[in-house]
């Protein structure tokens, strides 16, 4: 007669069997097929390494007991996005200097994401290549309008950006030339460069 396992508090002698789309160089017990993959120690939880191709992963498990009875399997899948979305300029800027006197002190630029987000940064930044954390987000308390938000915006829908040369200024303080670059971060949580 077959029994699942119970699970008491205590768990001496236990083991757990895992595979699925795994990395197999991560824990060399735990492969893509069950017939493949080894028992091992069972542990409340435990660490594993998803294979890195983007897409869904699903990860089996299935526990016995110190008697050797197996219980049903379980299973769990998730999705692994690594792909970094991409802010393009549709048009502008407008204007290429913007100073803080009255009709010169304000730029406009359009920009859309290659797919969709949930949040958005203008910031100015050290070079062109800098990453999301670099530099300083644009304010809004002298009227510029569209440079953060937590929102969720469908790919390819146009998004206009203001920025004033007072928001600017206090952002990036000095004369001369500024890189301003828009980041965006897709539903994954990955953050454009």
């Amino acid at each position: 007669m077959r029994h699942n396992p119970y699970f008491g508090s205590d768990k001496t002698g236990y083991q757990m069997l895992i595979w699925g789309d795994v990395d197999e160089t991560f824990e060399t017990n735990i492969k893509a097929t069950e017939g493949t993959s080894s028992w091992i120690s069972y542990a409340s939880t435990k660490q594993i390494k998803v294979s890195d191709s983007d897409g869904s992963k699903t990860i089996y498990l299935k526990i016995r007991d110190d008697v050797l009875n197996v219980s049903s399997q379980a299973s769990a899948t998730t999705s692994l996005d690594t792909t970094l979305p991409v802010a393009n300029v549709v048009t502008g800027p407008d204007v290429t200097k913007i100073s803080k006197v009255a009709t010169k002190d304000t730029a406009t630029f359009t920009w859309k994401a290659d797919s969709k987000i949930i949040a958005y940064e203008v910031r100015v930044v050290p070079a062109v290549d800098s990453p999301h954390d670099a530099g300083s987000l644009i304010g809004t308390i002298n009227g510029s309008t569209n440079t953060s938000g937590s929102t969720t915006i469908n790919a390819d829908t146009n998004t206009t950006t203001k920025i004033t040369g007072a928001d600017l200024e206090l952002a990036s303080s000095g004369d001369g030339a500024k890189i301003i670059k828009v980041f965006i971060k897709d539903e994954a949580g990955n953050w454009s460069v």
